[in-house]
């Protein structure tokens, strides 16, 4: 039995969420969270231990609109993100919309943990989580 690892990603200007899932189980957790550079960019080594740990079969990067569906600033960023990400690793990248998901898992994560300001990092992971479990929903 062939099982697939798929590695989702929330991107952001100063850190970028990523989550984990593979075929057998079908369920996205939270894996780590990448700062960014000072100066802004892509922590290229940080994803490279994250990425090198494991035999990533497809990334899965979330692309946000704004409420009417159209392109805004990270749009272009999570896209360039996704271009850098397939040229670097050569792991095929599906995109996914990620409207809304930052917001979902801040939800999430004050009804779990009780606590009315979640950590950033923890709704990076979620969010992550939230935009492979999307594309999993979708897709398998």
């Amino acid at each position: 039995m062939n099982i697939d690892t798929y590695l989702g990603f929330d991107v952001g200007t100063k850190r970028t969420g990523v989550a984990i899932a593979n075929s057998l189980t079908l369920q996205a957790n939270g894996l780590e969270v990448v700062n960014h550079h000072k100066n802004g960019a892509t922590n290229w080594e940080a994803f490279d231990e994250i990425i090198n740990a494991h035999e990533v079969s497809l990334f899965i990067v979330g692309v946000p609109f704004d409420k009417q569906g159209k392109t805004q600033e990270m749009t272009f960023i999570a896209k360039s993100f996704a271009r850098k990400l397939e040229a670097r690793y050569a792991v095929k990248v599906a995109l996914v919309d990620e409207y809304l998901s930052s917001n979902e898992a801040k939800k999430q994560l004050k009804y779990n943990h009780s606590h009315p300001n979640a950590q950033r990092g923890d709704v990076d992971k979620r969010s992550a989580a939230l935009i492979l479990q999307t594309w999993l929903g979708e897709n398998t």
